[in-house]
C-alpha cells in the first residue's frame, strides 16, 4: 500500500511540475514545438539514469512498444496545435473527459467495475476542475471546429495510450518501458521535428533540461502507478494536478487564488475518495517467460 502511495504521489508532483516549467518557458522566446522537442532530448538523455534498467528487445517488443510511445507524441503534439486554435478553458474542459473514456474503455475490456459512487466522484472532480479554470474569466469556451476536431482525437490517443500502457506495464517492467518510450519518441523527434524549427536560443536551454527532467521522472511513477492501481485509477488521481499546478502557481508564479479556484479544488479533493473503480482483472505478475525485470525471452532478445 505504501508502495502504491509513493509511485501515485511522485507521479502527480513530477506531472505537476512541469507544466509550471513550461509556463515559464512561454515567457521567454520558446516556441512550443521547442519545448516538445527539448522534452523528449532531454527525457532519453536522463532516462536510463534514472530507470538503471535495460536490455536489447527483439523486433517485435520494440514495435509493441513504439506503437504505444507514438501514441504519446501525438498526443503532445495534437494538444499543442489545439491549443493554437481553442481557448485554454475549452482544451481543459474536453481533456478532463479522459478519465471517463478510460474507465469505460477498461469496463469494456473486463479490467473494471464502475458503479453509482464513481460517476458521482467523477462528477464531482469535473465541476471542480471547471472552477479551478475560472470559465467566466478566462476567455471562456470556443467553439472552433478543427480546433475542437483536434483536441478531440487528442484525448482518443490519451486514452488509447493509458489503456494500452497497463497492458505493457503487465507484460514488461515498466522502468524498461519508459526508457524504450522516451527514446524512440527522441528519435522521431530528431528525425521529423527537429529539421523544421529555428535553433532553440541559448538561454532556454536549462529551462529545457528541467522540463524533460521533470517528464521522465513523471513518466516512469506514471507507468509504476498504472501497473500498481490500473489505468482507470490513475487516471481518476491526475484530476488532482490541475489543482496542485494552481496552488504551486499561486507560489512560484505569484498568481492570486480567486474564490472559484479555492472552491474548484476543494470538490476535486471531496470527489476523488469517491471516483475508485474496483479491479476485476488486475494486471498478472510476471510469468517465467515474462521475466518482471526485462522482456519476454526471445530469440532476438535472450
Amino acid at each position: 500500500m505504501k508502495a502504491k502511495s509513493a509511485w501515485v504521489l511522485l507521479a502527480l508532483l513530477a506531472a505537476s511540475i512541469e507544466p509550471i516549467l513550461v509556463k515559464l518557458g512561454y515567457r521567454g522566446a520558446v516556441t512550443p514545438l521547442q519545448l516538445l522537442l527539448m522534452k523528449n532530448l532531454v527525457g532519453a538523455t536522463v532516462i536510463l539514469p534514472l530507470t538503471r534498467h535495460f536490455r536489447l528487445p527483439g523486433v517485435r517488443d520494440v514495435g509493441r512498444i513504439a506503437s504505444v510511445s507514438l501514441l504519446l507524441l501525438l498526443t503532445n503534439g495534437l494538444t499543442l496545435y489545439a491549443l493554437q486554435r481553442l481557448t485554454a478553458v475549452t482544451v481543459i474542459t474536453v481533456v478532463t473527459t479522459t478519465p471517463a473514456l478510460v474507465a469505460l474503455a477498461n469496463r469494456a475490456l473486463g479490467r473494471d467495475r464502475l458503479g453509482p459512487r464513481f460517476w458521482v466522484g467523477f462528477g464531482i472532480c469535473f465541476v471542480g476542475i471547471l472552477l479551478t479554470i475560472d470559465v467566466a474569466g478566462a476567455g471562456g469556451y470556443s467553439l472552433d471546429p478543427l480546433g475542437l476536431t483536434i483536441i478531440s482525437l487528442a484525448v482518443l490517443s490519451s486514452t488509447l495510450y493509458r489503456v494500452r500502457m497497463e497492458g505493457l506495464t503487465g507484460r514488461y517492467d515498466p522502468r524498461l518501458v519508459s526508457t524504450w518510450v522516451f527514446w524512440i519518441n527522441a528519435a522521431v523527434a530528431v528525425l521529423f521535428l527537429a529539421p523544421f524549427l529555428e535553433p532553440i536560443p541559448s538561454e532556454a536551454l536549462p529551462l529545457g533540461l528541467w522540463i524533460g527532467l521533470a517528464a521522465a521522472l513523471a513518466n516512469v511513477a506514471f507507468l509504476w502507478a498504472i501497473k500498481l492501481i490500473g489505468s482507470t485509477n490513475m487516471s481518476i488521481f491526475n484530476l488532482i494536478q490541475r489543482p496542485m499546478v494552481i496552488v504551486a502557481a499561486a507560489l512560484v508564479l505569484r498568481e492570486p487564488l480567486t474564490l472559484s479556484q479555492i472552491l474548484g479544488v476543494i470538490m476535486v479533493l471531496a470527489g476523488l475518495p469517491l471516483a475508485r473503480a474496483t479491479r476485476n482483472n488486475p494486471v498478472s505478475q510476471a510469468t517465467p517467460d515474462k521475466p518482471r525485470s526485462g522482456f519476454p525471452a526471445t530469440s532476438a532478445s535472450r
